[in-house]
């Protein structure tokens, strides 16, 4: 590995793991090569502690990122158009072997004109002083003694623009004291640490955020009590609610216990301190701006708020501070702890800002060009792993997924970009389940719950770690089943009550429990309980699995109509034989089938093919598919019904 590479990595993983120091994705890093041909330097929306020896970087040819800045025809281009041409023109810059999508950070030009190493930061420290109105003032006081002080830069618009007014300062500089600026503070963004050598950078780093915490201070620290479970969630369906009725977006709710977040909250001020908008860009990409203060978590008040953010031009916030209870955030789990570093840093910042003369906020034509800034929500996409598909980020949780059939249902709604629940009464099948759709889908949201269908409170505990991971319920799948079979005369009445248990009550108590918090979250929801072609044309041998098979369909039936004025759709699937995976065409289970039918073992399967029309075999991936359709907005003028998916053995009658 080259050198250059190898102390990039080094630095950017020493400041990258300080929270202090940055937020999320934010910051980047770069270093010359020694021959001053190249310039390694971190790929935009990669994090600093992340950055491997084969992640996080692009090498850039140094004179062609230079010559970048040195055409005048850019600087008339309309700002967008600048930007398509930049990228381009830094995409050709790059001599690497790198063969992904990465791009150069987007601040590689204004990398190039300072020394060989540069660590670009944003520190909670620096930007109570940077969004701070005598933050200039107060910091040319701090440095007062430095033979050579650090270079304040005004505000300007990232990208091209900023480094060329750096540019312009930094030859100012230069000029004036013989050397290069060694630190830039830019207004309502961060620090700048450029030196020869990385360890001088780091200690610079250190330096400035040592005398700048010298003057700081944190609000007086509180115990916490933490309210009831059943509190929280309800204001996790109240706040997602009112994002979805306000933006028309899933999302998932993640609550923050913070002794921190707790200190600010008992402020008298922090309402004050929260009205300012957006301090610096990496608050507005993430969070959408400032957390919101609630006096009270009530869902009209909350969409009250979020509309008047959007009517006035802004982006909903994603971030809610309620009095007494803690923080709560509207994003999927990676980016929900990127805003929570976000959220954490802007209640420091504005607490210090506002004893020195008063916040600095990004103006509106500032946040603006952030928001339609393209750069930007590429940061965000790469930094937080963008979901998509048809059910993106709706809420699901499948019972029996463990294995078989609600394996290939969990696996497909994650795939359709769903946050899958993974129930099954053998957590570690459930758990090998999670690590297959991890595996298969770098981006899906899954969690392994244990959870016996037959026990009310098993049924309700497993809900309850739904509404803790998420926040939420938008589609629960009934798929857990047992099917014993016996001619009539010799099957065992437990047997019997086994499969009521399983079949019948297991999808009555999930249905129950999940149909309270639909209607208590009032964002519709979907209920799809995993019948079979035995509930509508009976299979021999097999009378409790025939009985509830046909009774689930009944059931289903009896609840669309019940929950259609909540807008809660209620359907069933009856999938034909799925072998595949499957816990009840178990070895046993095929030698019953075949003594029933007088074939050997090994014909059960291409017997149950040659059945149906189509001569085909039916797969996990195809009940799947049908359930994702049934669960999505494609599927909405459809409730009561069934869905025969045998590849033609039966008919509904």
């Amino acid at each position: 590995m080259d050198k250059a590479l190898a102390e990039l990595i080094r630095i950017s993983n020493t400041v990258g793991r300080d929270k202090t120091l940055v937020q999320g994705g934010g910051g980047n890093t770069s270093i010359k090569t020694s021959d001053g041909k190249y310039m390694y330097i971190k790929a935009s929306g990669t994090a600093l502690k992340d950055m491997d020896e084969r992640n996080g970087w692009r090498r850039l040819r140094l004179e062609k990122t230079l010559d970048i800045l040195k055409d005048p025809s850019l600087t008339k281009l309309e700002p967008q158009k600048r930007w398509v041409e930049v990228v381009s023109r830094l995409a050709k810059s790059c001599d690497d072997d790198i063969t992904t999508d990465a791009r150069p950070s987007v601040e590689a030009n204004l990398h190039a004109i300072l020394d060989k190493c540069v660590i670009h930061l944003h520190p909670i420290a620096v930007g109570a002083y940077v969004n701070a109105k005598n933050g200039k003032a107060l910091l040319e006081k701090l440095f007062k003694d430095e033979k050579f002080p650090p270079l304040w830069v005004p505000y300007d618009n990232p990208g091209l623009t900023l480094a060329k007014k750096i540019q312009k300062l930094a030859e100012s500089y230069q000029i004036k004291y013989g050397r290069k600026a060694r630190i830039l503070f830019l207004e309502k963004h961060g620090l700048f640490a450029t030196a020869a050598t990385p360890n001088t950078a780091l200690k610079i780093v250190r330096d400035v955020i040592s005398r700048c915490s010298s003057k700081l201070k944190e609000p007086p620290k509180v115990n916490i009590k933490l309210p009831k479970i059943e509190q929280i969630n309800d204001v996790k369906l109240m706040i997602r609610k009112a994002f979805f009725k306000t933006t028309g977006q899933y999302q998932p709710i993640k609550f923050f216990p913070d002794a921190t977040i707790a200190s600010y909250s008992k402020s008298k001020n922090l309402k004050k301190l929260l009205s300012k908008p957006a301090l610096t860009p990496d608050e507005l990409v993430y969070a959408n701006g400032p957390a919101l203060w609630l006096e009270e978590a009530a869902a009209e008040r909350i969409t009250k708020k979020l509309f008047s953010q959007i009517q006035s031009g802004q982006k909903p916030a994603r971030a809610f501070i309620v009095r007494g209870i803690g923080l709560f955030i509207a994003a999927k789990e990676k980016n929900a702890g990127i805003i929570k570093e976000v959220v954490d840093g802007s209640l420091f910042i504005r607490y210090n800002a506002s004893r020195m003369g008063g916040i600095l906020s990004l103006s509106k034509r500032e946040r603006d060009f952030i928001n339609n800034w393209e750069a930007e929500t590429f940061r965000q996409k790469v930094a937080g792993g963008a979901s998509e598909g048809i059910l993106k980020d709706r809420i699901a949780i499948v019972t029996g997924a463990g294995s078989g059939l609600g394996r290939s249902i969990a696996t497909g709604l994650a795939q359709a970009g769903a946050a899958v629940a993974i129930a099954d009464i053998d957590k570690t099948a459930a758990q090998e389940t999670a690590k297959l759709i991890g595996e298969n889908f770098s981006n899906a949201s899954t969690e392994a719950i244990f959870c016996d269908v037959t026990d009310e409170k098993s049924v309700d505990e497993a809900f309850n770690e739904v509404l803790n991971k998420w926040g939420g319920l938008d589609i629960l799948v009934n798929a857990a089943g047992v099917a014993p079979a016996y001619p009539l005369v010799d099957l065992p009445a437990d047997k019997w009550r086994l499969t009521l248990e399983v079949n019948l009550t297991g999808y009555f108590l999930m249905a129950k429990a999940a149909s309270r918090i639909m209607i208590k979250q009032q964002m519709a929801g979907n209920i799809i309980n995993i019948s079979s072609k035995s509930g509508i044309a009976p299979s021999k041998n097999n009378t409790p699995y025939n009985a509830t098979k046909a009774g689930e369909l009944h059931m289903s039936r009896g609840w669309a109509m019940e929950l259609g004025e909540y807008g809660i759709r209620v359907n069933s699937i009856c999938p034909g034989n799925v072998f595949e995976g499957s816990k009840i065409w178990n070895p046993e289970y095929i030698k019953v089938c075949a003594k029933k039918y007088g074939i050997r073992p090994e014909e059960v399967i291409p017997y149950y093919v040659n059945k149906t029309m189509l001569k085909k075999e039916i797969k996990g991936q195809d009940i799947a598919d049908t359930v994702v359709f049934l669960a999505s907005d494609k599927a909405k003028m459809i409730t009561g019904q069934t869905l025969v998916v045998d590849a033609g053995q039966v008919m509904v009658r």
